[in-house]
């Protein structure tokens, strides 16, 4: 009798032990920032989710909303090592094929995410997707301090193929920030947390799938992997990929960058291709030291030519030695290794279209061209000559960072060389001080400058001053490729000297 009434006791010990994980997570919230995926391809998709706590997880893919077939689902333990971020790749799916996901605990259910597979390699199709980024998400006084990101709604509203979330995905260095620019691994974390908690950007990251490229936000602002601080550099890149659906690439080694970039073609369909670069961590430090006529001076325009700089009030020419540094064929916006790898793929792509998804615009507009391709020169000659020496046509460079709104051709020189070489589009930013407003904080007295140097350019639509977003459309038989620029409100954005100037383009059929 006493036998058996142990034996019983420590059943019970036992079902309790092992129920008491289940109860306690029943208790309070599993999922707490949405759902996302990314990577898409034509047979697989990257899964992700947050939890609050260490719990297995399980994610579900189907074709219908009411998951009533799944065609995916495997579980997961959500560890605090990757601070309960949970990613998986589903495979195998089928191309061109519109997917239902969700995650799982017990009775507990994520919201549902959606997203679409690319089409077959061989097969003609269109796309229709947006970009944008710069995205600070500071809190000031318990609320996001620029706004709601409601740019994000309004391209969630276009119905894409999946949306190219471009650079400062957060602002790790934000002058709001109270406690100062993030440098451990948790602060970073922090700062993806407190952007996930925007809806509008959840809302967007479930609707369809994401390609997420890093810009200079997410580690320390204009940080080059030549001088960046390992540390921060390593916690940065940690946290990227913790909280972003994309998978880290580690197959490219070059042992001058400060880590293995992140440079990838993605292919949708056989007639387009998308290059994305990395454009960090393998630069050159910027030459703004060379450049500068006092420590706190730096040259205004030093590649605009002399008679231009005399008429905007500027000495004739750049400090001695300027222009010898931005074109020293030694520095490197991308490493020798990416760079060889970006001039091939560009060589081999047999599609119609081909998107180079650059951080940093690549387009001459002088003002301050240090962090630019502008201030790279003799790397971005090298790169526009071979795109016009080998006849690769239809190069299109989708951009952000400038918080500003520019569409232009890109030339070799404007001036010398006045031959057009691809097109360029700058959108954004989400929420950050627009570039008018560091314009005027800065350099009160020289907006109108900056206008008029945009002016020489021959840029074709400009408004520095608007949160946007670009829609890019390709027709599946045509192969027509449409770009508009848009605002938070899903209109598209006129040039802010000439109204009558919309900001899209149409390439020829």
């Amino acid at each position: 009798m006493r036998r058996s009434f142990v034996l019983s006791i420590q059943l019970l010990v036992l079902f309790l032990l092992f129920f008491s994980g289940i109860a306690s997570t029943e208790s309070g919230p599993i999922f707490t920032h949405g759902v996302a995926s990314g990577d898409v391809t034509p047979y697989s998709v990257v899964l992700w989710v947050r939890t609050d706590q260490e719990a297995l997880v399980k994610a579900e893919v189907s074709a219908s909303p009411d998951f009533d077939n799944l065609v995916f689902k495997e579980t997961i333990r959500s560890s605090v090592e990757d601070d309960y971020t949970v990613k998986v790749r589903a495979e195998p799916l089928e191309p061109d094929q519109q997917y239902f996901f969700r995650w799982r605990h017990g009775n507990r259910i994520s919201e549902t995410g959606s997203f679409r597979t690319a089409p077959e390699p061989a097969a003609s199709a269109g796309v229709r997707f947006a970009f944008t980024g710069d995205s600070d998400g500071t809190k000031v006084n318990g609320a996001p301090f620029y706004n709601q990101f409601e740019t994000l709604d309004a391209a969630r509203a276009e119905m894409l193929d999946f949306f190219i979330y471009l650079g400062d995905t957060i602002y790790s260095d934000s002058g709001l920030r109270s406690t100062g620019p993030a440098s451990s691994l948790e602060e970073y974390r922090q700062t993806y947390r407190e952007n996930r908690e925007i809806q509008a950007l959840r809302d967007l990251m479930s609707a369809n799938s994401v390609f997420a490229a890093w810009d200079d936000h997410e580690v320390r602002n204009d940080f080059d992997g030549q001088t960046v601080d390992p540390s921060l550099y390593a916690n940065g890149r940690q946290a990227f990929f913790e909280y972003m659906p994309n998978e880290e690439i580690t197959t490219i080694q070059d042992p001058a960058c400060a880590g293995a970039p992140q440079f990838r073609v993605v292919r949708w369909g056989k007639d387009i291709d998308l290059i994305f670069l990395d454009e960090r961590s393998c630069r050159s430090a910027d030459v703004t030291p060379a450049c500068s006529f006092s420590p706190t001076a730096a040259d205004l325009a030093p590649t605009l030519p002399s008679a231009y700089r005399i008429a905007f009030g500027l000495p004739a020419a750049p400090p001695a030695g300027c222009l010898a540094a931005i074109f020293d064929p030694a520095r490197t916006m991308l490493g020798s290794v990416q760079k060889q790898i970006f001039k091939t793929a560009l060589l081999e792509s047999q599609a119609k279209v081909k998107f180079v998804i650059s951080q940093l615009p690549i387009q001459q507009f002088y003002a301050l061209p240090y962090d630019r391709w502008e201030g790279y020169g003799a790397e971005r000659n090298e790169i526009l000559n071979f795109v016009r020496s080998n006849g690769i046509s239809n190069v299109i460079f989708l951009t952000t960072d400038t918080h500003a709104n520019l569409i232009n051709e890109v030339f070799i020189d404007r001036f010398a060389d006045p031959t057009s070489i691809a097109q360029e589009f700058v959108a954004g930013p989400i929420a950050t001080n627009t570039l008018e407003k560091q314009i005027l904080a800065q350099y009160p007295t020289l907006l109108g400058a900056f206008h008029a140097v945009l002016n020489i350019t021959g840029v074709d639509c400009r408004h520095l001053d608007k949160y946007s977003y670009g829609l890019v459309e390709v027709d599946a038989e045509t192969g027509q490729v449409s770009i508009q620029i848009k605002d938070e409100t899903g209109a598209v954005v006129t040039d802010q000297l000439n109204p009558a100037i919309q900001c899209s383009w149409t390439s020829a059929p």
